[in-house]
């Protein structure tokens, strides 16, 4: 990871950009925000309005329930027929449901998604460690170690890194509270990954007033 990544350039560059979020609920931010929106909605504002970048457009076609087989089998609609030229994934929270027998597979995988979207579209790619649960959640005591294997393949395919579940580990308690359940971020979750995204991409104080 480093700051010239096509992905953090993208945001001062002066070509329009195509950015293409997908994953799990947590993107897809359905239900448990309620009336307001999710971090994929608050990224595209601060872009497309508070940076100017009124020819960037910004697609979310995560969907709830969705791990890492499920992305790779719905590839070609979800993300390659849209040619994005940026590509924001979040996954994991649903895949550490497997446990460690699962982890070889989901970081195989994973990475072979990555690929296939830079060979096929030439995209950008981020990836995303998911934030973390509620120690009641049922995933609480392997997600650290998906958290990793998303990491590594992050190193492994040069994609661009957020950091999500280390930023909230730091905070401790204070992370536990912006969760609407023991599982999902609330509003004010979402607007702590907006703006943990934002600045991992380069945009140094995201504000949306």
């Amino acid at each position: 990871m480093t700051t010239d990544h096509p992905a953090r350039t993208a945001l001062t560059g002066s070509t329009p950009v195509d950015w293409l979020f997908t994953g799990d609920s947590i993107v897809a931010a359905a239900r448990w925000t309620g009336v307001h929106r999710g971090y994929a909605d608050l990224f595209a504002e601060r872009v497309r309005y508070w940076l100017g970048r009124r020819d960037d457009t910004v697609l979310n076609t995560a969907v709830s329930g969705w791990r890492v087989p499920a992305l790779r089998d719905a590839l070609q609609t979800s993300v390659l027929r849209h040619t994005p030229q940026v590509v924001v994934i979040g996954l994991g929270t649903n895949d550490a449901n497997e446990g460690p027998a699962g982890l070889a597979a989901f970081r195989r995988e994973y990475a072979a998604i990555v690929r296939r979207i830079g060979e096929t579209t030439g995209a950008a790619v981020v990836l995303q460690t998911p934030p973390t649960v509620a120690p009641a959640a049922a995933q609480a005591g392997d997600l650290a170690s998906y958290a990793q294997a998303v990491r590594e393949v992050a190193a492994d395919t040069g994609s661009h890194l957020v950091d999500h579940h280390a930023a909230w580990l730091a905070a401790g308690d204070d992370a536990l509270a912006l969760l609407a359940d023991p599982l999902h971020p609330g509003p004010e979750g979402h607007q702590k990954l907006a703006r943990d995204l934002l600045v991992a991409l380069g945009d140094p104080h995201p504000t949306w007033a």
